[in-house]
Formats: C-alpha cells, sequence, structure tokens
C-alpha cells in the first residue's frame, strides 16, 4: 500500500512540476516587463526591482531562475493583483470558496440523481430505459452556456420563479468567517438567518441545477452499463439462486462494484467539469475563482492570471489521483494489488 501511495505522490510532484514550468515559460513570454509579471508591481522602484530580481533569480541561467519561480509558489508567494494590488493568495482564498460550494452542491444533486436513474435504467428494459437513455444522451449533448441562459431566461426572468444571478440577495448582511455562505449563515445568530438561508439556496438552484447536468449524464450512463456487467456475473446468479431479495443483491452487491467504473469516468472528465464550472460562474454572476480568472484575463492582470490557473490546474490534479485512489479501493482487484 505505501508503494502504491508513494507512487501516486510522485506522481503528483512531477505534474506539478510540469505544470509550473509551463507558468513560468508563459509568464516569461508575456507582453510588458517579466520583473512586473512575476511580482505584479507596475511600477517597481530601483529598490523593488533588485529585490525581485535577487528573488526569482532573473540575472542567473534559466533553470536557476525556474527553481527559484517553483519555490516562490510552493511557498505561497504568487505574487500581487496587477489591477487591486492585492496578494493574490488572499484572493484566491475569497473566490474560491464559492467555487468549491458551488461544486460541492452540483456533484451531491449530480449523484443523488444520476445513480438511481442509472440502477433504474439497468434493472428495466423496454421504452423507459431507452428514453432514460436519450435523455441522458441530450444532456451530455446540450452546451453548458446555452442551458445555463435558457434556464435563467425561462426560471430567472421569464416565470420569475429563481433569482437569475448572484450568490445572495445584498440586503442580508451575512459575517463571513469560513467565505462557505451556507455555513456562515447557519453559523450566524441572526434573526433574520433562515430567510437568508432559503435565498442563498435559492440563488443556487439554477446555478447548480446547470452544473450537475453534464456529470449527472455520465453517472447515469457508466452506472447503467456497469450495473448490466455485474448483473450478468456468476456471483450476483449465485446468490439469486440462494433466495436473496433483488433489491440487496443491487443495492449491496452490484452497486458497490458499479462505483469503480463510475469514479474512474469522473476523473477523466475533471477538466470537462472545470471548465463547465468556470462558464456557469460567468453566466449566473457567481463570485467564484473560475470567474475571477476570467476577469484578471480581460484587465491583462497576468499575475493573479497564473495564480488563479495555477490554483485551479493543482486543484484538478489532486482530485484526481485521489479518485483514482478512491477508485482503485473500491475495485476488489485493485484493492489487491494495493495491500499486496
Amino acid at each position: 500500500m505505501y508503494t502504491y501511495l508513494l507512487r501516486r505522490l510522485n506522481l503528483l510532484v512531477l505534474t506539478t512540476l510540469v505544470l509550473l514550468g509551463l507558468l513560468y515559460g508563459a509568464t516569461l513570454m508575456m507582453p510588458g516587463d517579466p520583473i512586473s509579471n512575476l511580482s505584479g508591481i507596475q511600477e517597481p522602484t530601483l529598490a523593488e526591482e533588485a529585490t525581485v530580481l535577487d528573488e526569482y533569480r532573473l540575472d542567473q541561467s534559466l533553470l536557476s531562475g525556474y527553481l527559484a519561480y517553483v519555490q516562490r509558489r510552493l511557498s505561497g508567494d504568487l505574487g500581487v493583483s496587477m489591477s487591486t494590488g492585492e496578494p493574490v493568495l488572499e484572493q484566491v482564498a475569497t473566490y474560491l470558496p464559492a467555487s468549491l460550494e458551488l461544486a460541492a452542491v452540483a456533484m451531491m444533486l449530480a449523484l443523488l440523481v444520476g445513480i438511481p436513474f442509472g440502477i433504474l435504467a439497468a434493472s428495466r428494459q423496454g421504452i423507459l430505459a431507452k428514453v432514460l437513455w436519450a435523455v441522458t444522451l441530450l444532456g451530455f449533448s446540450l452546451p453548458v452556456f446555452w442551458l445555463g441562459l435558457l434556464l435563467m431566461l425561462t426560471f430567472g426572468i421569464e416565470l420569475d420563479w429563481l433569482p437569475p444571478s448572484g450568490r445572495y440577495n445584498l440586503l442580508y448582511e451575512v459575517p463571513e468567517r469560513s467565505g462557505f455562505l451556507l455555513l456562515d449563515i447557519l453559523m450566524s445568530d441572526a434573526s433574520w438567518r433562515w430567510a437568508a438561508l432559503r435565498d442563498a439556496i435559492q440563488h443556487l438552484v439554477l446555478p447548480s441545477a446547470v452544473l450537475a447536468m453534464l456529470p449527472t449524464t455520465i453517472i447515469v450512463r457508466t452506472v447503467r452499463i456497469a450495473m448490466l456487467a455485474e448483473m450478468d456475473k456468476n456471483y450476483i446468479r449465485a446468490l439469486t439462486a440462494r433466495g436473496v431479495h433483488r433489491l440487496r443483491l443491487v443495492l449491496f452487491h452490484a452497486l458497490p462494484n458499479a462505483l469503480a467504473p463510475m469514479l474512474r469516468t469522473l476523473s477523466l472528465q475533471i477538466g470537462s467539469l472545470a471548465s463547465a464550472a468556470i462558464m456557469v460562474e460567468v453566466i449566473f454572476s457567481w463570485p467564484g475563482l473560475g470567474s475571477w480568472v476570467l476577469t484578471a484575463l480581460h484587465q491583462g492582470d497576468f499575475t493573479a492570471l497564473q495564480g488563479g490557473i495555477l490554483v485551479i490546474a493543482l486543484f484538478i490534479i489532486v482530485l484526481g489521483i485521489l479518485m483514482e485512489i478512491l477508485q482503485a479501493l473500491l475495485n476488489p482487484i485493485s484493492r489487491k494489488e494495493i495491500h499486496g
């Protein structure tokens, strides 16, 4: 097991070093002064220039400069924003919780809908299975930006059922403690706490539904295929012959084995899901990390841009490795190899 985890740790380290190398090369090729692009200081003084040159070793070899860049970035020094002058790491910490909250709600919604519908599509043959398969194919094919605009115009503007944009009504002055809005509201002792919670949930409905569409269709299709394969195996037939109830067969025997392929497929789609999350944040004016990165791109804020890309890419890499480990633990054959 330790050997398996060590290999995954080496993969994480090597991938991070390659990522930092690409960012370092892109930063040097960006228009403008490399000193400003690396540090974020727009008009550095002679003393500041000397400090940045020494910290990033710009007057030395390219390899030495890359190693200095890696050291600064991994120590948490992402520079300062060119547009606001604030440390990039503080801005990332401000916007990241909103993205994580939206992604967590969307993924929970996808699991709650996708797994039961996948089981239903596998257990029923005929028109119902064909309809579910057609719906998932349609949902997988719909562009995220088109679906987001359609739901926003329909339910947010025409019918006025749900808020079309934003994270919550600014009339509620929610004290920021953790950065996660729902948690901050619950920790508040204000008299309007429940009204604010209901308002925040209403703001979450449309963006989380749009963001959950892609993983839901992936889960339904993957669970259906995996369940059909599992239900046709000999151990299921043996348990059926022993009189085990079909519901118990599905939930406690076939489904756990079908979750491993689902996690494998989702781990391969993390990049696509992250891209979809950025589009959803922009469409619904969600104050998350993705919309902040796009704003930095439009403003030419190269320091904030590379800091945001670094955090998003590292999150994708770490999450992918964790899902691979979880998938291996759920798979009996892989679990035997890990402990062996």
